[in-house]
């Protein structure tokens, strides 16, 4: 009797040992499933987390197409372009004050801006990520934008996500990553940020073409400020206005540059690296 017990024991055991192998084995192989599943299948992915992106572009500067397109291929992105509107467009005098102190390209940006807010409003989107035509991404900004969503608090009406001149706020939330979420300050620049569905109708309030009180950012940078809207920052920015030698539209070229820590552009090879050394 001792003996079959033995047995049975020992039987009992190494059924035990083989189950819990198999267990092991069936839970890596889900998680390496999971693990190497395609992005593609989460949607939210190729808008960066928004509901939907926008490119302002000039039908007329390919050369800054044929640039963002490499780098929205790349990250697998979805976007579309919207027309914005020229300096040279007739109609610019219909919708500005031609009187006001800045420069044609200057109220041809402003324009576009508040015409993407009003389409923000006309196509029911939650929110939207407003890109410009002449930038450079952190080449891991699907991961960044996945982090600083789970920190973003609601509601909020403008993420900035490239920015200049902008002075560090109060942290908020609590990033693993060094692209670390601030309450904005007075951020200026529109390369990228995003806006929500109340904070394009906050805008559009705030804001008029008509009777400007100077160039977009600069407004939005005043209105941030004296908190009528609530507005939050990405330091440091993860999307830069590119370096690479494309002309600006709205104003005279600066010599203040701000950097990646890994730039996409140079990752694929479209900057030229003859004229910056140091990369």
């Amino acid at each position: 009797m001792q003996i079959n017990y033995t047995k049975t024991k020992k039987l009992k055991t190494y059924i035990i040992f083989l189950l819990l192998i198999l267990i092991y084995l069936c839970s890596f192989n889900i998680l390496n499933w999971i693990n190497n599943s395609p992005q593609e299948i989460i949607p939210s992915n190729r808008t960066l987390g928004f509901d939907h992106i926008y490119v302002l572009h000039l039908d007329y500067r390919k050369d800054r197409r044929e640039i963002m397109d490499k780098q929205f291929s790349y990250f697998n992105l979805d976007v579309e372009y919207f027309e914005a509107v020229s300096k040279y467009d007739k109609i610019l005098n219909k919708l500005t004050n031609a009187n006001s102190k800045m420069t044609v390209g200057q109220r041809a940006c402003y324009v576009s801006h508040y015409l993407i807010y009003q389409t923000i409003i006309e196509e029911g989107f939650n929110n939207a990520l407003i890109l410009e035509d002449d930038i450079d991404f952190e080449t891991n900004i699907t991961d960044i934008m996945a982090d600083i969503y789970q920190n973003l608090p609601e509601p909020w009406d403008t993420l900035h996500i490239g920015h200049c001149y902008e002075t560090i706020g109060q942290p908020v939330g609590n990033s693993s990553f060094p692209n670390k979420l601030y309450q904005s300050m007075e951020p200026q620049c529109t390369h990228a940020y995003a806006v929500s569905n109340s904070g394009a109708h906050k805008l559009l309030k705030l804001i008029d073409p008509i009777k400007p009180v100077g160039p977009v950012d600069y407004e939005i940078s005043l209105i941030v400020k004296s908190k009528k809207i609530i507005s939050y920052s990405i330091h440091p920015q993860p999307i830069i206005q590119s370096k690479e030698n494309t002309p600006s539209e709205v104003s005279f070229p600066t010599t203040f540059q701000f950097s990646l820590t890994n730039s996409t552009m140079n990752l694929l090879g479209l900057i030229d690296k003859s004229q910056y050394p140091s990369q």
